[in-house]
């Protein structure tokens, strides 16, 4: 009993402690302002926010989902999608498979500040 008391309080303070670190809650804002900076300086194509909230959201969805969500025809929004995941926002193993956020060094100092130390 004592252990399991142990063991169950270390795991309920490590879910604590890296929610400190990641703030979950404010993760869409932070890759909401990322996104539009990024929309802004020509890094990434308009309608990207939609499919990275997407991807955040749902965890994983299916290629022929991001027309729906950014509104745009399909040809368009795969050329976003496309884009997305070549720069290594998001991932997919196949051009058929369904696509998953990823955590692609350049953005994941902004999208977890407390976690990652600034870059020089």
């Amino acid at each position: 009993m004592d252990f399991c008391r142990y063991f169950l309080s270390t795991c309920v303070d490590q879910v604590d402690f890296m929610g400190q670190l990641l703030e979950p809650s404010e993760l869409m804002n932070r890759m909401e302002i990322w996104t539009k900076e990024e929309i802004g300086a020509k890094r990434l194509l308009k309608g990207s926010w939609p499919i990275l909230q997407l991807a955040v959201m749902q965890g994983e969805f299916k290629r022929g989902d991001a027309a729906d969500i950014t509104g745009y025809g399909e040809r368009q929004a795969r050329t976003v999608l496309n884009e997305l995941i070549a720069k290594g926002y998001l991932a997919s193993p196949t051009t058929r498979s369904p696509v998953r956020l990823a955590f692609p060094a350049d953005a994941v100092d902004r999208w977890f500040p407390r976690l990652y130390q600034p870059r020089e």
